[in-house]
């Protein structure tokens, strides 16, 4: 088992970087795969060699015929992916893939469809006692009329799908804005036509008309599933936010919430999930736990994961290799450990606050660098941070000129 070649796509993203580091320390030979060189993963000293691809978000075809071509010529163990549409894809040709003999770290198609359609997904947890906001999937235009006159509450206007791929091999991302919360005195079917006539492919598929449920902030369960619930489990909080208002965790910690750990558990085993998934959840005043999505696939904070006593990159690796094996579960984990993404949320969130006349920030900015561990800069492994300069660049000119990098 050590020694055992293995590809981790997706070089680009700090959680690839989180996968290539733990996965290399346990002795397997790392290959780091991107659409270009010199990507922070493809820099660790832990990846013995890179593999540049086609770009799968311009042409899906090349890539795969490319990865597969790959595969071929090359003895991996598994493959492993952590960004929606590489996983998507690789779900969509696993038969393929795993035709080469390689195993492929990522659900069957039929699978990964029922969370990724969150259509599907609140339609499968009606029956099985979690929280969940009312929603609606309507068919038609017609159907907004309806909900809109009968409705007093704020809603969501959210896509089925994160990552979409059309009938031609064409990726579509969709992404919720400010402008998707529709309020109880603001013209639902005006709005929802707007948001559907700027995009095709929610066309294609209408986006939900959703509840929003007003609570304290969203917390995640993530983990380890073995088709009848989580065999390896951590859960998270956001320290610190960007932006303030609400976004992306730039600081997160471990916690331990025993109904939110009933709850997924719900969930993944009535998906019959197997491999890495990702379950956030609403925290509400009353301390109840509102299911928001579930993402079949690495989280951003898998470096937190690993780093608080939950290797799930390694316990992924066992299970792909010998799915019949028992995975031994982890005795617990550290709610003391705190992750930072410095590059670029918690500049951001910095940034933003200082914007605003908010000097205070500075000091638990400053402090975190003593307080927290940083995604990417680690001096055991220095060489990632050559990665992320050019992005890094395009911050700092965009923090003197004013604009926004979010």
């Amino acid at each position: 088992m050590v020694g055992a070649r293995v590809l981790v796509l997706d070089a680009q993203g700090q959680n690839a970087l989180a996968v290539i580091r733990t996965l290399g320390r346990k002795g397997l030979s790392v290959t780091a795969g991107g659409n270009k060189r010199y990507l922070p993963g493809m820099l660790s000293k832990y990846a013995d060699s890179s593999y540049v691809h086609p770009d799968p978000a311009a042409d899906q075809s090349a890539f795969v015929e490319d990865l597969t071509q790959h595969l071929e010529e090359n003895n991996y163990a598994a493959v492993f992916c952590v960004t929606d549409l590489m996983t998507a894809i690789l779900s969509k040709h696993k038969e393929q893939l795993e035709a080469t003999g390689t195993r492929i770290g990522v659900e069957d198609w039929e699978t990964y469809l029922l969370p990724n359609d969150k259509g599907r997904l609140f339609e499968l947890v009606e029956d099985i006692d979690v929280p969940a906001p009312e929603t609606t999937a309507p068919e038609s235009l017609d159907e907004i009329a309806t909900i809109d006159a009968d409705r007093s509450h704020t809603v969501v206007i959210k896509p089925r799908r994160t990552t979409y791929i059309d009938a031609d091999g064409k990726s579509h991302t969709n992404r919720i804005a400010g402008t998707n919360y529709i309020g109880p005195e603001e013209d639902l079917f005006e709005r929802y036509s707007e948001i559907i006539d700027s995009n095709v492919a929610l066309q294609e598929q209408l986006p939900l008309v959703q509840e929003y449920i007003d609570g304290l902030e969203t917390v995640c369960t993530v983990g380890l599933a073995d088709g009848d619930g989580l065999v390896a489990v951590f859960q998270h909080e956001k320290y610190r936010v960007y932006p303030p208002s609400g976004g992306v965790g730039s600081v997160r910690k471990g916690i331990h919430e025993p109904k939110m750990r009933e709850y997924a558990d719900r969930i993944v085993n009535a998906l019959g999930w197997v491999g890495p998934v990702h379950v956030e959840f609403m925290r509400t005043p009353a301390n109840e736990f509102y299911l928001l999505e579930v993402n079949g696939r690495y989280w951003g904070s898998t470096a937190l994961t690993v780093n608080s006593g939950v290797d799930i990159p390694w316990l992924h690796y066992q299970q792909l290799v010998d799915p019949e094996a028992s995975i031994r579960r982890p005795d617990g984990y550290r709610t003391d450990v705190k992750q930072r993404k410095l590059f670029y949320q918690d500049i951001l969130w910095l940034r933003e606050n200082l914007s605003q006349g908010n000097y205070w920030a500075i000091a638990p900015f400053i402090t975190s660098f003593a307080t927290t561990r940083e995604e990417t800069l680690d001096p055991s492994d220095p060489l990632p941070a050559l990665g992320i300069i050019p992005r890094s660049i395009d911050v700092v000119r965009s923090m003197r000129s004013g604009g926004s990098v979010y």
